[in-house]
C-alpha cells in the first residue's frame, strides 16, 4: 500500500477591488479569523504591516501560514500560502478542508468590500 504525504501546501490568489489597508484590518478581528482557521492554533511570526501577516500554526496543520496583500492597480492581490504537515487526527483532507473555507471567507471579504451581495 502506497504511504500517503503528510506535507501540505497551499497557494491562493484572489483580487480585492478594495484598499489593501481594508484587507489587513480584516486579518486583525480575531473573531473573524477564528471562524476562517477554527482547525489552527496561530501565532504570529512576524507582522508585516499593510503587506500582511506571518504565522506558525498548530493543530490539524503543523507549519506556518501567511496571508500576503500585494497593492495592484486601485486593489489588492491577497495571496494565501500554508506550508506544513498534517497534525496528528487531522482529517485526510484537511488541505481541501482548509481550501474551501479560505475560498468562501476571502470571496465573502471580496464581496463585502466590493460592496457586492447576492
Amino acid at each position: 500500500m502506497p504511504v500517503r504525504s503528510r506535507r501540505i501546501d497551499i497557494v491562493d490568489e484572489t483580487f480585492v477591488d478594495a484598499a489593501p489597508a481594508l484587507v489587513r484590518r480584516q486579518l486583525d478581528d480575531f473573531a473573524w479569523a477564528d471562524q476562517v482557521w477554527p482547525h489552527l492554533h496561530r501565532q504570529v511570526v512576524r507582522d508585516r504591516g499593510l503587506k500582511g501577516l506571518r504565522w506558525r500554526v498548530t493543530g490539524q496543520v503543523v507549519g506556518e501560514m501567511e496571508v500576503w496583500i500585494e497593492p495592484w492597480w486601485d486593489g489588492a492581490v491577497v495571496h494565501h500560502y500554508v506550508r506544513g504537515t498534517r497534525g496528528d487526527g487531522a482529517p485526510r483532507d484537511v488541505a481541501l478542508r482548509h481550501t474551501l473555507r479560505w475560498k468562501r471567507a476571502v470571496h465573502g471579504l471580496k464581496d463585502r468590500l466590493e460592496g457586492k451581495s447576492l
